[in-house]
């Protein structure tokens, strides 16, 4: 440093110039140690995070958990939806206790919503969708609940996008996090299934945009009868699958509160993560064009090192899994429209489900299984992995994205970078 190499040597200056001299020395010196010092501070500091960069996604300080949760079904309910509405009405206010409890959320800050949705004219006269709304209060769920009747439906296909469509423009909480759960026994027009009336319809779009929402879709294929239409649980899986939600299998009616209870915890434990890390996730993607491949793997890396822990559900899987499934599951959940993906899927022959789960006499694909295993639920808090980890960085992108059936083609958040 300049003080260290040129000292000042008071006795061999000029009487007459020692102070001037004195005065500029030190003045000049002290301005270039300070100078260096800056420089320091700078290095050490882009150092950092380089470091924190390489190895984790960094929280946001100023995002703090959701305390607020809307649940929003969207219940079939033709003819042979009783025994479900039923299993609804019967378990809402347990569901709503329990989700209150597991997360010390305040009940009031639960939000139940429902659409009933039937099948569009001259299939069904009575009505195709009915809104009936948010509500924290269980007695006017369990009040619109108990006004539903299961009854009409046509040509098997129903009026599930509609529906979906009608859960978009739900007056939904900004701060919530915010769940579907689409109960239904039958698939939406247009993908394929026999005596359809309709041509097909827009519900991959309506799915998108669902993902640009925060929205996530969970679907409760009612068993045995929604597998044995073609194309349908393979449909199902890939539309869930763009909201990075599920698709599972219920054969006992009364399961149907653990479904709910199950899907909202794990909802509200994911929600928690993205709105902790989502826009440090966004700038790394759009700001520093890091691959998503490495943000998941750093998102991975820093929930493990910290031990993180989430509420998840598990439901053992009834469906044959093949190349071919798949590969249709996929065909859907990418394709640009309905009649696209039509083209693509592959034909399936015989049943769904795996032999264990229905009666090994039973032949017809049509036909009802005359035996069920139920499938068994698992709902237990786990440590967080990388699918998780992968949940978190797509949902955080998707919502500050333009998403298309190519993927996210141009970011719509207004952070800085």
């Amino acid at each position: 440093m300049p003080m260290a190499n040129n000292p000042i040597n008071m006795k061999e200056r000029n009487p007459k110039s020692i102070g001037s001299f004195t005065y500029y020395s030190l003045t000049s010196s002290c301005s270039m140690f300070f100078k260096w010092l800056r420089g320091i501070f700078r290095k050490v500091k882009k150092r950092n995070a380089e470091i924190n960069d390489k190895s984790s996604i960094a929280s946001d300080p100023e995002d703090s958990n959701h305390e607020k949760v809307d649940i929003l079904f969207v219940q079939d309910t033709t003819g042979s939806q009783r025994p479900y509405i039923e299993a609804a009405t019967a378990a809402i206010r347990t569901i709503c206790q329990k989700i209150s409890r597991t997360t010390n959320l305040d009940q009031d800050n639960i939000r139940f919503g429902l659409i009933a949705f039937r099948d569009h004219p001259p299939q069904d006269m009575t009505y195709v969708t009915k809104d009936f709304g948010f509500s924290s209060d269980i007695s006017i769920m369990e009040k619109n609940l108990k006004s539903l009747k299961g009854s009409g439906g046509g040509d098997g296909p129903e009026a599930q996008t509609a529906a979906l469509a009608e859960a978009l423009r739900m007056d939904w909480e900004e701060k919530a996090a915010k769940i579907v759960v689409l109960i239904t026994d039958s698939p939406p027009h247009g993908i394929g299934a026999s005596h359809d009336a309709f041509d097909a319809e827009r519900s991959l779009d309506i799915a998108r945009r669902m993902a640009e929402q925060g929205i996530t879709l969970f679907v409760v294929g009612c068993e045995p009868e929604l597998g044995t239409y073609k194309n349908a649980v393979d449909f199902y899986k890939g539309l869930s699958e763009i909201t990075s939600g599920k698709m599972f299998p219920l054969t006992d009616a009364d399961q149907l509160g653990d479904y709910v209870v199950g899907t909202a915890l794990e909802a509200i434990a994911m929600e928690n993560l993205i709105t902790r890390y989502q826009k440090n996730i966004v700038r790394s993607v759009y700001g520093k064009s890091k691959p998503v491949e490495e943000v998941v793997d750093d998102m991975d890396k820093r929930l493990k090192d910290m031990g993180v822990k989430m509420n998840t559900i598990e439901v053992e899987n009834i469906y044959n899994v093949t190349e071919k499934t798949e590969a249709n599951k996929n065909f859907w959940k990418t394709a640009s429209d309905i009649a696209a993906a039509r083209k693509m899927v592959w034909e399936i022959e015989g049943p769904m489900y795996q032999e264990e789960y229905y009666s090994a006499g039973q032949e017809e694909y049509s036909s009802r299984p005359a035996a069920w295993r139920a499938p068994a639920v698992v709902i237990q808090e786990t440590s967080v992995g990388r699918s998780q980890a992968e949940r978190i960085v797509m949902q955080s992108l998707m919502r500050n994205s333009k998403v298309t059936a190519n993927g996210m083609t141009k970011r719509t958040s207004i952070w800085k970078k």
